[in-house]
């Protein structure tokens, strides 16, 4: 790690610190792809309000009900906003990611000023695939200029501040930044166009290899905090299916695209059943002590319960990610794996908050064969009970409630004396 010398001066400890942790983290590249990563998943955390109010909102749920039509208006048209807006929102939820200074409203505002100008230049490029009534998602590159907008107001206020340039200087170099960018942006839109478009066609065209390696790829990078960036362009960024409505999860729940729902339906064998039955097979692995059995059963299936109702799956995830990692790469193949086959049957299923039974039957009318999960689910419910019960007992993984050799059940207790706390 590099390190960061600093000239302390009376009255400037605290800058001194923050610099240096600011130094510290910038020798680290994946500290600063984390904190990216928190920042997308910031708007991505609105979404199932969103999706609730959106789906609420549609013809086969309030809006058959004639009285209820302008009450139906009001919900789809409040939660289809955040959709529509989700470029400027990705741009401040980067802004808040990365910025490490105590005074986060300058940079917050960066990003969306940043946003707003390269948007428009892009537009005005490119008047032929955008229109002023068009909402910011179906723009030119839509959620991805949010993400660029907030990187570049990110790096560029870092100079700015460092230089201790003054607001109404600092601001005027942010719009100058942002105009250049759109220009690039607007002019290079054509063949990133094309490029996007043949990237999303040939995923369509190879659902189950495509599908499979991203269900691969965003557990495996779960435990790093990473995975929302390749969701993100997956979900919100890659795929036209008309009236430049772009992602895969617009396209399944803004233009009910039938093909839509290819990066999200094989999530749900895994969250409603897999995870769920791999908690039980840790909790049955737990002991040698009634205690240990105990603590584990407190952990493990609550978070079970969560995972299988809502799609929650990070507690099952992180219990073993980084104590029994090869179990934790199996976990990461059957993900890809169940991803590839509910692909290959054909089944389209799309989620708003997660993969859970929750949306599974809230989104069951718009959904392609969805019932077809259920089996699918329940084969990987065994599945993943007998790996994971015969992986830690023959191997004799560190799982909740276990001790590995050589410890005691006290080592693996909190030590109060380092004021540790459960």
């Amino acid at each position: 790690m590099k390190a960061l010398k600093l000239q302390r001066r009376p009255g400037n400890q605290d800058q001194a610190a923050e610099e240096a942790v600011a130094g510290a983290e910038e020798a680290i590249p994946d500290s600063r792809l984390r904190r990216m990563g928190k920042g997308l998943a910031l708007p991505i955390a609105a979404m199932p309000a969103a999706g609730l109010l959106l789906r609420l909102g549609q013809p086969d749920l309030i809006g058959r009900y004639a009285p209820l039509h302008d009450v139906a208006g009001v919900l789809s048209s409040a939660g289809g906003a955040v959709l529509d807006y989700l470029p400027l929102l990705f741009a401040v939820g980067i802004g808040l990611g990365l910025c490490r200074s105590k005074d986060t409203a300058g940079p917050v505002l960066a990003c969306a000023v940043t946003y707003l100008m390269l948007s428009r230049t892009i537009s005005v490029l490119n008047p032929h695939a955008s229109h002023a009534d068009t909402p910011l998602a179906r723009q030119p590159y839509g959620a991805l200029s949010g993400i660029v907008a907030g990187l570049l107001a990110m790096a560029v206020w870092k100079v700015v501040e460092r230089r201790r340039i003054p607001g109404f200087a600092a601001y005027a170099i942010v719009a100058l930044a942002a105009i250049a960018a759109g220009c690039l942006m607007g002019l290079a839109y054509p063949l990133v166009d094309k490029v996007l478009s043949a990237f999303a066609g040939a995923i369509a065209d190879h659902a189950v290899i495509g599908g499979g390696l991203f269900g691969v790829v965003n557990r495996l990078l779960l435990p790093l905090g990473l995975h929302h960036v390749p969701s993100t362009l997956v979900w919100y960024v890659t795929g036209d299916c008309g009236n430049n409505i772009k992602g895969d999860i617009p396209c399944f729940f803004q233009a009910r695209d039938k093909s839509a729902g290819i990066f999200m339906g094989g999530f749900f064998p895994v969250s409603i059943f897999g995870l769920p039955a791999a908690a039980i097979a840790m909790w049955h692995s737990a002991g040698p002590s009634p205690q240990m059995r105990r603590r584990a059963a407190q952990l493990l299936l609550p978070a079970a319960g969560m995972s299988a109702a809502f799609g929650i799956t990070e507690p099952i995830e992180l219990a073993f990610a980084f104590t029994a990692t090869p179990l934790y790469v199996v976990h990461a193949l059957l993900t890809g794996l169940s991803m590839a086959i509910v692909n290959a049957l054909g089944i389209h299923s799309g989620f708003l908050f997660s993969a859970g039974t929750l949306d599974l039957v809230f989104n069951a009318p718009i959904s392609t064969r969805p019932l077809w999960l259920l089996p699918i689910g329940v084969v990987y419910g065994a599945l993943y009970y007998v790996i994971f019960r015969f992986a830690i007992t023959r191997f004799d993984l560190r799982t909740p409630g276990r001790t590995p050799a050589g410890e005691t059940e006290a080592d693996t207790l909190p030590n109060r004396q380092e004021g540790t706390t459960a």
